[in-house]
């Protein structure tokens, strides 16, 4: 099964959910895109050192969210917004956001974006608890 987290420019949030999935999950493939991403650009200074820290798996520069990958298997977003806003493009999208998918819950996912490092790692175990649910539901490969 083919998942792509989905945030606003893949450097904080989806390339975060992206390292921790390939970890807990390894049996499915998990990418991540951005909205509104500058493709190339590195991951935030943050979220590679929460990487690097928890000996994740390293990830990719940005890129951006294609009509391709509104065709994967699941679309995971960070935010209610950013599901309205692939909708909106893509009707036939199997997208929800991760929060609703994996945890029953309607809570967006905060930007860290321009935040101190303590907000990267409030993030960090937001994104940490709905990615062990995530695990949970997705079936066995």
């Amino acid at each position: 099964m083919k998942i792509i987290f989905v945030c606003t420019g893949n450097t904080c949030r989806s390339p975060l959910a992206e390292s921790l999935a390939q970890s807990a999950i390894p049996s499915h493939l998990f990418e991540s895109r951005g909205l509104a991403a500058f493709p190339g650009a590195p991951v935030s200074e943050y979220s590679a050192e929460l990487i690097s820290r928890h000996q994740l798996p390293a990830v990719g520069p940005a890129m951006a969210f294609t009509e391709e990958d509104a065709e994967v298997d699941l679309i995971l977003t960070m935010s209610r917004q950013h599901k309205k806003n692939i909708q909106s493009l893509y009707p036939a999208a199997n997208v929800y956001t991760l929060s609703e998918y994996a945890s029953d819950s309607q809570r967006d996912i905060a930007d860290p974006y321009g935040g101190h490092f303590a907000h990267y790692e409030q993030v960090f175990t937001e994104l940490r608890k709905h990615i062990d649910n995530l695990a949970k539901k997705l079936p066995p490969v």
